[in-house]
């Protein structure tokens, strides 16, 4: 794929091709940084699932049974 942009790049003047060349540069940093954000809100949404399920057990154990006693 950069060898195609690049040859791409022949017939623009050198400043835009350095210009292109850190917009396409800038582009991945931020999509390997969306990718990442997205693995982290996965994980931390698995997180949450898992505390409420926790937090649900723990009022059933210690709410609901002493409501009983």
């Amino acid at each position: 794929m950069c060898m195609n942009n690049e040859r791409g790049l022949q017939g623009m003047g050198e400043r835009k091709q350095l210009e292109l060349k850190g917009q396409m540069e800038r582009m991945k940093r931020l999509e390997e940084e969306n990718r990442k954000l997205r693995e982290d809100n996965e994980m931390l949404l698995n997180i949450m699932v898992q505390m409420k399920v926790t937090l649900n057990r723990l009022v059933n154990r210690y709410v609901v049974e002493q409501s009983k006693l």
